[in-house]
């Protein structure tokens, strides 16, 4: 009886693992420049919008590859490398997936903010949470290259939205 009590609690940790991982893929680039033209596709700035965005992402690409490059911290599951772009992959900090996922959907959150589609705001915000969890539960990252990969992703958006206005 309690074998058949252990599977059942393992399968659940299964079935919530591959949920996360699921979840972590919403941070990809290719999916993350998807989302951002299906949001913007019927916006009238679209064009104005999506090359702004789209310089925004590859400028923070361009900044934390930096940093994990130069600054190199191990990711929690002591991932191994072989050359500089292997070493950029293998840093931990700060969490690319989080800075990307924060700089995008803080940018669509604001722009649907801004034409009055109030109810998905806060769909965006919820998704930069989960995608940031996943990372910490899939021992990608630790917490605080999460929080670094917000913050950047964060400060990026202020920046871009500042400088716009």
């Amino acid at each position: 009886m309690e074998d058949k009590g252990i599977e059942q609690q393992s399968l659940k940790k299964t079935k919530y693992a591959e949920y996360i991982r699921d979840f972590t893929a919403i941070g990809n680039p290719f999916l993350l420049l998807l989302v951002a033209l299906a949001t913007l596709s019927s916006h009238p700035k679209f064009q104005t919008y999506f090359l702004i965005l789209l310089a925004g992402f590859f400028l923070n690409e361009i900044v934390c590859s930096a940093i994990k490059y130069f600054w190199h911290k191990p990711r929690p599951n002591g991932q191994q490398f072989k050359n500089g772009f292997e070493k950029i992959d293998a840093g931990s900090f700060p969490s690319i997936h989080s800075s990307r996922i924060a700089f995008v959907y803080l940018s669509l959150a604001y722009i649907q903010y801004l034409s009055g589609n109030l109810f998905i705001v806060p769909v965006f915000l919820i998704v930069i949470f989960v995608v940031g969890y996943s990372r910490v539960f899939l021992k990608k990252h630790f917490f605080i290259d999460v929080v670094a990969g917000y913050f950047f992703g964060a400060l990026l958006f202020f920046i871009i939205t500042f400088l716009l206005k």
